[in-house]
């Protein structure tokens, strides 16, 4: 299969488990449960780590130092994902996830510093039209002067930033040793800070403890799935990161609003209950005259 094709299934995933995570923070985390949902989906790794050792015995010839920097990976990329659930609770997944395409923008920079590439001026041209179509995705229209979106703006693009780095640090220990091993040291990075969560953040642990009690059962499924979706999705984009140049496949991700906008009509339409974007004129026009700003950009650092 094409490494295009492979990279597509990424944000196709991904903007599954975008509208799963709203309605989780809207439904069950309501009030400050970002915690608990940040436990939830960092825990997973203590799942996923006995499958991927018997997959794969030789996870653990690795070196000290590989080992260390590709659990911080794990670690940054759930760092993102934090900041992603505050952004969140700020706004629809419409606005917010389209922000996350700034992570190309990140990966061509990170590349010039970290793997020596060089940019081309169509790439910076192309980064610039992403940053553009962020800003005109996070303007309020809801007012008579439109307002900029300022905390759910610098929000996504801290998070956007800490997981462009994560994804560096896979390549980087990936191509020295292989694609499961730096894998399994990823989740082993992503069980620790959900254990440290558990262990010293007193706000974080109570909310998780919480959640449990009041919705075990429903939670759990819901998170569960959640969970399984996204691992399936970075696994696979992880693996087409080995496939193609780091920014080029980041620019792949440029459909994520795409399915996301989709996603979102078709759930307020069909499913309601589950969760609601706004379709007044107003605001579709804004979203997809953006989200096109955002993949014409995505497009042009593609070519």
């Amino acid at each position: 299969m094409h490494w295009f094709l492979i990279a597509l299934i990424g944000p196709a995933l991904w903007s599954v488990t975008n509208h799963l995570d709203k309605y989780l923070i809207s439904k069950y985390f309501k009030g400050g449960g970002t915690g608990a949902l940040i436990i939830f989906s960092s825990i997973i790794g203590l799942f996923v780590l006995p499958i991927i050792l018997a997959i794969h015995p030789n996870v653990l010839s690795i070196t000290p130092t590989q080992a260390v920097m590709q659990a911080v990976g794990g670690i940054l990329y759930v760092l993102s994902i934090l900041i992603y659930f505050y952004a969140m609770q700020r706004d629809e997944a419409s606005i917010v996830v389209p922000l996350f395409q700034t992570i190309p923008v990140f990966a061509f920079i990170l590349g010039v510093v970290v793997l020596n590439e060089t940019l081309t001026m169509t790439q910076v041209v192309g980064s610039a039209i992403v940053v553009l179509g962020g800003i005109l995705l996070s303007m309020d229209l809801t007012t008579k002067m439109p307002k900029f979106k300022s905390a759910v703006f610098f929000l996504m693009l801290l998070a956007s930033f800490v997981m462009a780095l994560s994804f560096l640090v896979f390549k980087m220990v990936a191509v020295a040793t292989d694609y499961w091993t730096t894998a399994f040291w990823g989740y082993v990075g992503s069980a620790v800070l959900s254990l440290f969560f558990l262990a010293f953040v007193k706000s974080y642990r109570q909310q998780f403890l919480h959640v449990l009690k009041e919705n075990n059962a429903r939670i759990l499924s819901l998170n569960a799935t959640n969970e399984i979706i996204t691992v399936v999705a970075n696994l696979v984009f992880q693996y087409a990161t080995l496939l193609a140049p780091l920014a080029l496949v980041w620019a792949v991700n440029g459909f994520q609003p795409m399915f996301v906008f989709i996603y979102g009509i078709l759930i307020t339409v069909l499913l309601p209950k589950i969760g609601t974007e706004s379709l007044v004129r107003k605001h579709l026009v804004q979203k997809a005259a953006t989200i096109g700003i955002i993949f014409l950009g995505t497009w042009i650092m593609h070519r």
